[in-house]
């Protein structure tokens, strides 16, 4: 891959993350007002199959019986991965939860080990940005003192969901590069939408509510999220650097601090009252996912 290619991929990455922070911090404050998790995710996965309806038509054919068993299942987990990140949304701050997901970047290296789906050793450099931003989300992620929303559930929950989204980004480059990339991600992203609505049942209030306080805010966070997973998804399966392309994709933790400084308060979060030490922490912490970002560009 020539250096352009790549640095459309960290392009991509970095304005993913720039948009995942606004959906992060609308998805919290719907819940916040009273609207349902299972709605959130399923509202979010339709939106993000109906963006990609049109790969199915500029694609080079018609997905074959083996791309759609593959899609199902990589769309399996994504919707796994996606009803972690909003419970984790639930259970602790969006400024807590964000950077925590950057433990991608490791856990995609170590995943591609695992699977044998690295075609040439990564770099030292590679790996000295995924140990320094293991590090930057450690010193982020510890739980703020006398702050109950911090807990270790929130915890554990953005981890689970950032191991998920970290296999499903090993998986997608192998399984995309074996056909063609955008038919590959219409049956992934098809396959999500058609399995979200096995979730309806458990859905807490009408899916496409407009009405009461917080629906315009599950709106906003599902068009957001939607948006920045259809960038990440083109990065990660287009451009096969998916290690540099998550280190690059952490800066969304940064971006959601920012946020929540400057917005916590006027939107009413109940994390805008953090501590300064514990903004000036999560801070530091996002400042060395950028030296991260730096070590790969």
């Amino acid at each position: 891959m020539e250096l352009n290619d790549s640095w459309n991929a960290y392009l991509l990455a970095l304005l993913a993350g720039l948009i995942y922070a606004g959906g992060a911090i609308a998805g919290k404050k719907a819940m916040e007002l009273g609207c349902g998790q299972v709605r959130a995710v399923i509202l979010s996965n339709l939106i993000l199959s109906v963006c990609f309806i049109p790969h199915l038509f500029i694609s080079s054919g018609w997905p074959s019986l083996r791309e759609l068993a593959i899609g199902a299942g990589l769309g399996s987990v994504f919707l796994l991965a996606q009803a972690l990140l909003f419970r984790a949304l639930r259970a602790g701050d969006a400024s807590l939860v964000s950077p925590l997901m950057g433990v991608k970047s490791i856990l995609v290296a170590f995943f591609l080990v695992l699977l044998g789906f690295s075609d040439a050793p990564l770099s030292s450099a590679t790996w000295l940005a995924a140990g320094l931003s293991a590090i930057a989300v450690a010193l982020i992620g510890w739980p703020a003192r006398h702050h109950g929303r911090a807990s270790a559930k929130g915890i554990l929950l953005a981890i689970g969901s950032a191991a998920a989204f970290s296999l499903l980004d090993s998986m997608v480059p192998h399984f995309s590069h074996q056909t063609d990339p955008v038919r590959m991600l219409f049956c992934i992203f098809g396959s999500l939408g058609l399995l979200s609505l096995f979730l309806l049942p458990w859905k807490e209030e009408a899916l496409f509510r407009r009405d009461q306080a917080g629906d315009l805010w599950v709106w906003r966070s599902g068009g957001l999220i939607a948006l920045q997973a259809v960038l990440m998804s083109t990065a990660i399966a287009c451009y096969r650097v998916p290690t540099e392309v998550n280190v690059v994709y952490s800066s969304r933790g940064l971006w959601t601090i920012l946020f929540v400084a400057w917005l916590g308060k006027r939107l009413c979060l109940s994390e805008g009252t953090l501590s300064p030490w514990v903004k000036a922490r999560r801070f530091a912490g996002s400042l060395l996912l950028g030296i991260c970002i730096l070590l790969i560009a």
